[in-house]
């Protein structure tokens, strides 16, 4: 096999121009990710670097570039996407995870200043388990159940906490939150330990809204991650009528929201034995976090 040696920006300058000129803003990272992704290497390739690459490599690499441009997001051709400090393997079953969604994640650092103390977490609807697990990585003595409906999201959970040094302290749950009792079956399962803390990002977008979303979104996103309903609260009207009976008495909840669903979720939060007790906003300025506690 011949190999040729090349500088990053002379074998992706091409490619690039084909993204830009379609509006896409990231589309020298998009080029190097995608480089890296038909070297099979994990780390990125950058523009000043020199390397070695076949014929089969570049036509590897001009594939993906073809996919990208049919409007393929890189972390679904790649099958991996930074989030918070790490990386996390997605499949087809996982939401893609959203810089949104550190709004979580800063926000419990927040409330639990100790990073050494122990904490029971649960993390639901877990998808590729980048909450929980950014937890774990941020509290070091602490626990996470991961618990979702799809038996191969918790699969991916389950890679992403072997790669990186966690599965000793994860645990995997595979139940439905629209089944009534789902509680209590938990509960049984965690052997009667509530939680300390409840993180969770559930389906919030309207079912009419997903058709008008990007369509990276709509086409790449599962639906089943994405479709709140006809109101967008039906995942918050299973979840927070359960929560009392698996949280502490002096545990916290944290829920991401859609934009202007707080007053909603709020009002079944508190017909159910919640109180708020703080609202985090995201760097656009949004109502992206609400944090609830036994009343």
């Amino acid at each position: 096999m011949t190999y040729k040696y090349i500088d990053v920006y002379t074998l992706i300058e091409p490619e690039v121009l084909k993204l830009r000129n379609i509006g896409v803003e990231t589309a020298n990272l998009d080029c190097r990710l995608l480089l890296s992704k038909s070297l099979r290497r994990r780390e990125s390739v950058y523009n000043h670097q020199n390397i070695f690459i076949s014929q089969s490599e570049i036509a590897k690499f001009r594939s993906l570039i073809q996919q990208r441009l049919k409007g393929k997001p890189v972390s679904r051709i790649i099958n991996r996407r930074n989030f918070w400090k790490k990386e996390f393997e997605l499949n087809e079953e996982t939401l893609d995870p959203r810089s949104d969604s550190e709004t979580l994640i800063e926000t419990i650092i927040e409330q639990y200043k100790e990073k050494l103390q122990f904490l029971k977490i649960l993390d639901l609807g877990s998808g590729s388990g980048c909450l929980g697990l950014s937890l774990l990585e941020e509290y070091p003595q602490s626990e996470a159940s991961f618990f979702d409906i799809s038996q191969k999201s918790l699969e991916i959970v389950k890679k992403n906490a072997l790669n990186l040094g966690l599965s000793e302290r994860s645990k995997y749950i595979n139940l439905n939150w629209k089944v009534d009792g789902w509680d209590k079956k938990l509960i049984t399962i965690e052997k009667n330990i509530k939680y300390d803390v409840i993180i969770s990002n559930p389906p919030y977008i309207p079912t009419d809204i997903i058709k008008t979303l990007k369509k990276e979104v709509q086409k790449h996103d599962p639906f089943v991650a994405l479709n709140g309903g006809k109101d967008g609260l039906d995942a918050y009207k299973s979840i927070l009528p359960k929560l009392l009976n698996i949280i502490k008495s002096d545990g916290k909840i944290f829920l991401e929201i859609g934009k202007g669903q707080e007053n909603c979720v709020i009002k079944i939060a508190t017909e159910h034995g919640l109180s708020l007790k703080e609202l985090k906003k995201d760097l656009s300025g949004v109502t992206r976090v609400l944090i609830f506690i036994v009343k």
